[in-house]
């Protein structure tokens, strides 16, 4: 059992994570030796899997750094004793998001992530990708054009200007603090990258893209932000080049959630498949904090979805007419003007940038004004008012080049003016997919389960006998569970959710009998068989998919994933039979795709198989 939370009694709430100690003087046998009945665990892991999405694999990263994400529950003496033997060093952990920051020698990146790929103890390895802050050069044909009546600000400002209780943060090259037009505005701020309370801007990214969110305004002096009221954090996460990573930047999101920001500007990309960034935006998404992020300004397109707690933000030119250097695709939400915006600098000095770096602030200011008005309002709600308010573009509703549009600030005030919000009271819904219910475990094991709830799961929490086990912050949820430290025999392992509103589940149980690991049988696991399509097919519409499954133990459950998300889990019985999953491809990317077999037999082992299918 994880040293930090032996002997603890299980309670509903928050459970804090925390992360590896690495000073244990007890080791046990290194991490992958010894029995096991999940081969699962090893084989689920993902590596580098941000690499799939073009735009991220080609982005440069860290070669001596990995950013590890162990199972939750996972020990910490076998955890220190796995980096040892792949020869790397703990250099940091981001532990809101149970991200382990490794240092391995130069040259071995791939190697020691494959070591670790084998571990049972690992559940994602992720490069540490480089970002470079973005400004697209200026377009002297837009330099006199005026975003703010573009996007309703002015007719906005007659009902609010901002307000103090909602902080807007600005994660970036940091933020030039003597500037005239932001002095007064900024209330707090951190050097994520160097670890320091000098937060300045060598490069002027930040000090642009924070006035054109929040610049004072009303003064006789300079340009004026978005929001005039609500205060500013600066949160830089870069070098004095304007290079930061992953790490660095769902560093910068958390401190700045931690230290009260509402609505959080991130002005890098690509992060749209960023899944350590996502992490962080998920974890403060779920704390009551909007992350708004920039589309990009390689003026490309990517099949992404991004990911459904953030924002993220193109850029249109005077005309509402999507700017060339705009990136686009299903990820982007809504557009701003974002050509020859007239903003602050470094310097005490104005600038007329363009791109959607400053697209995103632009959002972002009209989140905060829409927060002004209604305090008590969600993340979820916020963005459903600048949703149902954006002046639609382009296809009707959502479409890949303008989201759902233009944000419209009068309008997004009036609408939050208006809406009610009822406190949450409704718990959330706790399922345990895997392992059955009964199911006979040896050695180490996976537990899945899904939680799902209309406000945000905050965390969640397994127990063993009563005693809380381990806690997982971001989905899908899974944990791992080693046998050897129990005593033989039948264990009630629980699951508890809790929501955003601090609501916690009825407990989702299941009676697993932990077996004497050094007597795992001569039994044969079971068999997974494809019949239909055939490996290669090229699908253009909705599609059954048959196998047949068979194991001597009996069968418990199959499960379905597609590209490695699960995506469909059904209890089965008997000693085989056949089982069908129908794929609805028409929200699927063209190109080609896995789907997954996951068999669990009567005595909670795991058969899978694959089958590569392609749409078109």
């Amino acid at each position: 059992m994880s040293m930090s939370t032996a002997g603890r009694r299980w309670h509903f709430g928050l459970i804090p994570f925390v992360c590896a100690a690495l000073s244990c003087s007890v080791s046990p046998p290194l991490p992958g030796a010894g029995a096991t009945s999940d081969s699962e665990l090893a084989d689920s892991v993902t590596v580098f899997e941000d690499d799939r999405d073009s735009a991220t694999g080609a982005l440069a990263h860290e070669p001596d750094q990995l950013l590890i994400q162990p199972f939750p529950g996972a020990d910490d003496t076998a955890l220190a004793d796995l980096y040892q033997a792949v020869g790397a060093t703990v250099v940091d952990t981001i532990e809101a998001i149970q991200v382990v920051v490794l240092e391995v020698a130069d040259g071995r990146l791939d190697e020691a992530a494959d070591v670790l790929a084998e571990s049972e103890l690992i559940e994602a390895i992720h490069r540490n990708y480089l970002l470079q802050a973005q400004v697209t050069p200026n377009d002297p044909l837009f330099a006199q054009q005026s975003h703010l009546p573009q996007i309703g600000a002015i007719e906005a400002w007659d009902v609010t200007t901002g307000a103090e209780e909602i902080i807007v943060a600005v994660v970036d090259t940091g933020v030039e603090a003597d500037h005239p037009e932001l002095t007064e505005r900024i209330v707090d701020g951190w050097n994520v990258y160097d670890a320091t309370d000098d937060f300045g801007d060598e490069v002027g990214h930040g000090t642009s893209v924070a006035g054109v969110l929040a610049a004072a305004s009303d003064n006789r002096e300079g340009v004026a932000g978005v929001t005039w009221q609500n205060p500013l954090i600066a949160v830089r996460v870069t070098d004095e080049e304007g290079v930061t990573t992953s790490r660095h930047v769902a560093a910068g999101i958390l401190w700045a959630a931690g230290h009260g920001a509402k609505v959080i500007n991130v002005s890098f990309a690509p992060l749209w498949s960023n899944a350590v960034v996502r992490s962080a935006v998920r974890q403060v998404y779920n704390q009551g904090a909007l992350v708004v992020i920039s589309a990009g300004n390689a003026g490309g397109t990517t099949r992404s979805r991004g990911y459904e707690e953030a924002v993220f933000v193109g850029a249109v030119d005077s005309r509402g007419t999507l700017a060339p250097f705009s990136d686009r695709g299903p990820f982007v939400d809504f557009v701003a003007p974002g050509v020859g915006i007239h903003t602050t600098t470094a310097g005490s000095s104005y600038a007329t940038p363009s791109g959607t770096s400053f697209a995103a602030p632009i959002v972002s200011g009209v989140a905060a004004l829409a927060w002004s008005v209604n305090h008590d309002l969600r993340p979820v709600s916020i963005a459903n008012v600048l949703r149902d308010t954006a002046d639609d573009l382009g296809e009707a509703r959502k479409d890949d080049l303008y989201g759902y549009g233009v944000v419209d600030a009068a309008a997004a005030v009036e609408a939050a003016q208006k809406m009610v919000y009822v406190r949450d009271s409704t718990a959330p819904t706790v399922v345990v997919t895997t392992p059955a219910d009964r199911a006979r475990k040896s050695g180490r094991f996976a537990v899945s389960a899904t939680a799902t709830d209309d406000e945000g799961v905050a965390d969640v929490v397994m127990a063993i006998d009563g005693v809380a086990y381990a806690t997982d912050t971001r989905s899908p949820y899974r944990f791992v569970v080693d046998t050897r430290q129990f005593e033989a025999g039948s264990h009630q392992v629980a699951i508890i959710a809790t929501d955003t509103s601090g609501n916690p589940s009825v407990p989702a149980t299941i009676d697993v009998t932990f077996a004497d690991t050094t007597t795992s049988g001569n039994e044969s696991a079971g068999t997974v068989v494809f019949t239909a399509p055939t490996a290669g097919t090229a699908l253009t519409r909705d599609t059954t998919i048959r196998a047949t499954v068979a194991a001597g133990a009996g069968l418990a459950t199959v499960e379905w994933l597609v590209d490695g998300e699960s995506v469909f889990v059904k209890a089965v019985s008997g000693d085989s039979s056949g089982v069908s999953y129908l794929w609805r491809i028409a929200d699927v990317p063209d190109g080609q795709h896995t789907i997954t077999l996951a068999l669990t037999d009567a005595r909670g082992r795991v058969t899978r198989a694959d089958l590569a299918l392609t749409t078109r």
